[in-house]
Order: structure tokens, then sequence, then C-alpha cells
């Protein structure tokens, strides 16, 4: 099976965009957006009629985030369930969704953007097409952010932290994680690791100025949390439909965890977990005719 599972096959689902803005991190007052921001407000000029765009936008998590640093915000997915979910949420007026594809932004003026977003959706993007599309619709100066899980040789994109001081329940519970990621993965989208050895380095349009960091981002909750965001995993739903025969692995995963909780706790349905991730966030200004130096 094609390791690029299609981000339109994944998502059209609507229990799952459910699943998903119920679930999953939400960028709002955290590491990952604060990062966002103050990089946007360094590099950014503000001014009137400031647009942001954010490509592949889900159910509007960081939509949301931008709406009151822009006159202007467009979501824009492939899938009319996760932008349903999103109106649903959004109360700002400045904000609009739009069914479509990051390569192919032809709503969009020449010229007009100051922001470019993609959270998590650049592994399932065609980038030769889509950096053409971003550095089009950006104005010069304008930034370009995307946002990947992180990973790293012995170290998985995902932790699971449960709230006691029992070693091995701690083993136990990541153990559980690491290996529904190594399960799931050849039915996700492509990992960082493997974008940068496909494009010999952070894949970015040519001559941008990069900035990258590595952020936590997390949320708490208990074994319920957990399994609805395991069954908010895109790649999770995928391996089930092509699995059947394995019946309800997130069920399966959910009972070893609950069997390591009840060492520790009569009520382990109670036990609280930090669940998160640790995301590169990739930050490019694309130059104009005042930035020709870009070390600057």
């Amino acid at each position: 099976m094609d390791r690029r599972v299609k981000l339109e096959t994944l998502f059209q689902d609507e229990e799952i965009a459910r699943l998903y803005q119920q679930y999953r991190i939400n960028y709002d007052n955290t590491q990952l957006s604060e990062e966002i921001i103050t990089y946007l407000r360094q590099k950014l000029p503000k001014e009137p009629g400031s647009i942001a765009v954010d490509v592949a936008c889900g159910t509007g998590f960081l939509t949301r985030v931008l709406a009151p640093h822009f006159t202007r915000v467009i979501g824009v997915d492939c899938s009319e369930a996760q932008l349903r979910v999103a109106g649903e949420n959004t109360t700002d007026t400045n904000i609009e969704y739009r069914v479509g594809f990051g390569e192919n932004l032809d709503f969009i003026e020449d010229s007009s953007v100051d922001l470019v977003t993609i959270a998590l959706g650049i592994a399932f993007l065609k980038t030769d097409q889509l950096f053409p599309e971003v550095d089009r619709i950006l104005r010069p100066d304008g930034i370009l952010v995307y946002i990947n899980y992180e990973y790293r040789v012995g170290k998985q994109t995902m932790f699971l932290k449960p709230e006691t001081s029992d070693a091995t329940v701690i083993q136990g519970c990541q153990a559980v994680m690491d290996e529904m990621i190594d399960t799931a993965r050849p039915f996700s989208g492509i990992n960082m690791k493997e974008l940068i050895e496909i494009h010999g380095g952070v894949p970015a349009p040519e001559s941008y100025e990069p900035h990258h960091v590595i952020v936590p981002a997390t949320r708490v909750g208990n074994i319920d949390t957990v399994l609805g965001y395991m069954r908010a995993m895109g790649a999770i739903r995928a391996y089930m439909k092509y699995n059947p025969e394995k019946g309800d692995i997130v069920e399966v995963y959910g009972g070893r965890i609950m069997s390591l909780l009840s060492t520790v706790s009569s009520i382990p349905e109670e036990v609280q977990f930090e669940i998160g991730s640790d995301f590169q966030c990739h930050m490019f200004r694309k130059p104009s005719p005042n930035n020709y130096d870009l070390t600057k």
C-alpha cells in the first residue's frame, strides 16, 4: 500500500472529524502556538487587510488561533466533513472555510496573503506543486509555517504519561503507544525524517529565510481521552479499514493500558494522562526587494 494514504480518504468520515475535534491536541495556548505568534510579530508587519491561509486546516484548531491576529483567515481543506465540524466550532466572524487543496489555491489572488500555515498536512501534499502555489499567493516578506511530528531514532513521535510514580506502569503505557504508532505508521503520511531524506534537507521554497524549532504540545485526560485520541488518528482508522480481521485494535490497546493502571489504582478509569507529541515547527520568510540578505 502507498505510504501516502490520500488525505481525502482518511478524513472524509464524519465520525473521525468529530473525534478529531473532541480529542486531538488544541493548539490554542500551547508553546507551539506561542512560538508561531512570536515569530509573526517579529517578522510580519501589522497592516490593515492582513490575510492568513490555513491549508489542510481540518476542524480549524490552528485557524482559530490565527483569527485574533489577522483581518481575514481562510481555512482550506479537502474534507467537507472536517470543514462542517470546523464551522460548528468557530465563532470568529473573520474566518471563512473553503473546500480545496493546497496545490491549487486559484481562488486567492497573487501576492495577497501574509501568512500560509500547514499543520500536520505537509506529508500528504505534493511539495513540487504546493510551494510554487504558496510563493504565488504570498506577498514579499510573507511567512510560510508548517508543522509536523518530530521523529528521531529511538524516540517516537507521541508520548503517553500516566499520573503515577510507578516506573513499570509509565514504561508499559509508553510501550503500548509506541507499538500502536509502529502498527499504524505504514498507513500514515511520511514522517519528517523521511521528508528530509527525500528533499536532501527540510523542504521549503527556494531562497526563503528559515527558522526551525522543536516544541511539545500536550493535552490531559483519562483513558477515554486516550482511546478517543487513538481513534481520531487517520492512520489507525486506515489500518482497521484495511485489516478488518484484526478487529478493534484501539480496544485491544486500551485493555492493555487498563491492565497496567489496575496495578496502581483501584479506579483505573480515573487515572489522568498527559498525551502529546514533540513537533517540528518550520517557519520561512519570503524574500523581498528590501530583504535580499537572508542572513539577517
